[in-house]
């Protein structure tokens, strides 16, 4: 004989005869279960870094079911990241709030520790130094110390306090002068010239080349007989540009300089001379390069050179916008089968580019054992040789890593 078992459902109430037994469907998935822990870090993080969901929690008791994701990192404030996890075959939901900050104070490009200014000069001290920040795109500058600007005498213990809005600040000491007319007692000093012997005996080895750089400034370059010297490539300017406002100009010479070093042999490069402030320069910037170059290949990465630290006050930007101006340059050649580097001095590599570690870089430093400590493929260590091949100019010399 076949039992008739009778099911109804009530609410959330399963009956079958005379007992029941609830089902709760109506749970709220944002209230922790009792026996789940969620410990969390501290989770502030520096604007511009790389971080992932899973470094806000430091441990939990369930499992995780969200996605991992990069956390918020281009503006400072406060954000809610929803973690998802699973506890007994049940789904929940965990808010955790994390905070981006800026944590890098602002820093001097150009602040003379003894400055010197005429009575009758208009502008303001801070008009007279160069600084920027990492996030702000104009930091606050003001003097430290008792002094007149239209009286004439030395005032000392003076302070530059530049500083942005998350409260970061930077000071250096300073003595001001100020005087009636500012006068021209520079002597020149005899500049110490190196020969590219000297150099080769020193610095060729196994896992070295030796190099030039040439613009227009070398006149008429006899590449023969600078490879003759023992020169091993050139890297040479195929353009320059002044002022963001301006068009990318070739250099005078660039057509017949990489004829002529290719005709003897020479490994050959190329770099441009730019003033890119936003990702828009650097991509036309890349851009305007790969057209000249017109499908040619290179030897060497494309060279990236921003030296235009003395006007850097009047484009406004954060030291940010500026790297991403390289970066941008960096990867529209890298989508099109270039490879770009970074040019730069030891002071500009270690104070003011942003995020370019894992990027080739050109370093700058005029001496005879760079201390730079961070990764270079070559170095430029003069601006003073003297070669065969180049008389109307002394030349740059490039140690190249292989």
């Amino acid at each position: 004989m076949n039992k008739k078992i009778l099911l109804s459902v009530v609410g959330g109430i399963s009956i079958i005869g005379a007992s029941y037994f609830v089902i709760n469907n109506n749970y709220d998935p944002y209230e922790v279960p009792e026996d789940v822990n969620i410990n969390l870090n501290e989770n502030i993080f520096k604007v511009y870094e790389e971080h992932n969901s899973s470094e806000l929690i430091k441990d939990i008791n369930a499992e995780i079911i969200s996605e991992e994701k990069i956390l918020e990192n281009e503006k400072i404030g406060n954000y809610t990241y929803t973690l998802l996890y699973k506890y007994k075959k049940r789904k929940y939901k965990y808010d955790i709030n994390y905070q981006i900050k800026d944590m890098t104070p602002p820093v001097f490009i150009s602040a003379p520790s003894n400055l010197t200014m005429e009575a009758s000069d208009e502008l303001e001290i801070c008009e007279k130094i160069v600084y920027a920040d990492d996030y702000q795109d104009i930091p606050n500058c003001q003097i430290n110390g008792t002094y007149d600007k239209k009286s004439i005498g030395t005032y000392d213990d003076l302070e530059y306090i530049i500083s942005d809005n998350s409260g970061n600040e930077t000071k250096k000491k300073f003595k001001l002068n100020i005087v009636d007319k500012i006068m021209n007692n520079y002597t020149p000093t005899k500049p110490k010239y190196l020969y590219i012997d000297e150099i080769i005996s020193k610095y060729k080895n196994d896992k070295t080349s030796i190099g030039i750089d040439v613009s227009k400034w070398q006149g008429n370059v006899d590449f023969k007989a600078v490879k003759d010297a023992g020169v091993e490539f050139v890297i040479m300017r195929i353009g320059s540009q002044r002022d963001p406002s301006e068009e990318i100009s070739m250099d005078v010479k660039f057509k017949e300089y990489y004829k002529a070093a290719k005709d003897v042999g020479l490994s050959v490069g190329v770099y441009v001379y730019n003033t890119a402030i936003s990702k828009e320069d650097g991509i036309k910037t890349a851009r305007w390069v790969m057209k000249e170059l017109n499908g040619d290949k290179l030897d060497f990465p494309i060279a990236y050179d921003f030296e235009s630290w003395t006007n850097y006050m009047d484009y406004k930007i954060s030291l940010h916008t500026l790297s991403e101006a390289y970066k941008a340059f960096e990867k529209e050649l890298q989508n099109n089968g270039y490879d770009a580097m970074l040019y730069g001095s030891k002071f500009y590599l270690e104070n003011v580019w942003i995020g370019y570690e894992n990027s080739k870089v050109w370093l700058a430093h005029y001496t005879s054992e760079t201390d730079y400590k961070g990764n270079y493929m070559m170095w430029q260590m003069t601006s003073l040789a003297k070669i065969d091949g180049i008389t109307e100019n002394t030349v740059d010399i490039d140690i190249l890593y292989k």
